[in-house]
């Protein structure tokens, strides 16, 4: 899904676009559901470059 959102913003800059992403998944996204997505990061899932920068953005400070 985090994929299907992210070709959304692929006109926009990266930061710009990492940004919003992040911030909706935030707003609209379980906490489990975001701990799966940096889980399957963790784990090597192939992420989108743009879903990658995301990733690092929700990632807790740590």
């Amino acid at each position: 899904m985090v994929h299907e959102i992210a070709r959304q913003f692929a006109d926009r800059p990266a930061t710009e676009s990492v940004e919003t992403i992040a911030a909706h998944l935030r707003k609209f996204w379980a906490p489990a559901m975001i701990t799966n997505l940096i889980e399957d990061a963790d784990r090597g899932a192939d992420l989108d470059p743009l879903v990658a920068g995301v990733v690092a953005e929700l990632r807790p400070a740590g």
